[in-house]
């Protein structure tokens, strides 16, 4: 029965003659080279500036000149806004939500005390804004649905084709700004 020493005999002897044979491999070929470069006048700084010349990027114009760039910063990290406090786990705030906070309604349980110093300007700048008016594409939207039945009508459409237009509704002209604070302000003091 073979045993475990003598195997690991028999691997020490094949390792020995491996490093033999490798050595044996090396210098010949070693010596090729050493007559090569003998029969063709070339010197080991010759070999090194060929292969260099080769090998590589070559220099930009910064670095001739002595400067080189600095290193960008690839990505950039977000500090993490959310903790969650039994495992430790943070979250910045953005992308998918985790499960540890996904289903909770009121999330500033979780918040991370430098997170909420940092979101507050954010908070008070957006609630003391003045109070703004319709928005700008209001009255674009409601011109084209206006528009829209009346092409209805181009198309074919029986129902719209025999019914009459609707009558235009006409609104009261507007007021001049300055007259309607003046008229406000008219009650106030008569009273």
């Amino acid at each position: 029965m073979v045993t475990l020493d003598a195997i690991n005999l028999k691997i020490a002897k094949l390792q020995k003659q491996a490093e033999t044979l490798s050595h044996k491999q090396a210098s010949v070929g070693l010596t090729k080279i050493r007559d090569l470069m003998h029969k063709h006048g070339l010197s080991v700084a010759d070999i090194e500036s060929f292969v260099g010349k080769k090998r590589g990027r070559k220099p930009g114009v910064a670095a001739a000149n002595g400067v080189a760039k600095a290193p960008r910063a690839a990505v950039h990290h977000v500090a993490p806004k959310y903790a969650d406090p039994k495992t430790g786990a943070t979250w910045t705030g953005r992308g998918r939500a985790p499960l540890w906070i996904r289903d909770v309604k009121d999330r500033s349980k979780f918040l991370i005390e430098g997170a909420t110093a940092a979101a507050a300007p954010k908070v008070a700048a957006k609630t003391t804004g003045a109070k703004r008016g319709p928005k700008p594409g209001f009255k674009r939207a409601a011109a084209k649905s206006a528009a829209a039945t009346k092409t209805g009508a181009k198309r074919g459409r029986k129902a719209a084709a025999t019914a009459p237009a609707p009558a235009k509704k006409t609104r009261a002209p507007r007021k001049p700004r300055a007259v309607a604070v003046e008229a406000a302000a008219a009650p106030a003091a008569a009273a």
